[in-house]
């Protein structure tokens, strides 16, 4: 069997740290942006709550933001006025 050409780079505890919390916010927001596509807005609510309080209210919006308009399809304008919702993200993990 050939090596992989890919190796790991190397990271610290808390590279490690910061780059499995930013992994679980992006699958938050993706997560979210699908429950919004299917009009669970509560779920999605949550979701957003919790991705906020991992990588602030910027990172959130802008991952959900992308997930929303090219993954599912949802206008923009749903996804901002969905956005403006949600509250600054203080839920517990």
């Amino acid at each position: 069997m050939a090596d992989s050409p890919f190796r790991p780079a190397p990271m610290n505890d808390t590279q490690r740290r910061l780059f499995v919390q930013k992994a679980k916010a992006d699958r938050l927001a993706f997560d979210a942006a699908q429950f919004l596509s299917l009009g669970e807005t509560d779920k999605a609510a949550t979701l957003a709550g919790q991705c906020t309080t991992l990588v602030g209210s910027e990172e959130a919006a802008r991952s959900l933001r992308h997930y929303a308009k090219t993954r599912f399809k949802i206008a923009s304008g749903i996804v901002d006025e969905f956005l403006a919702r949600i509250p600054p993200g203080d839920v517990a993990l």
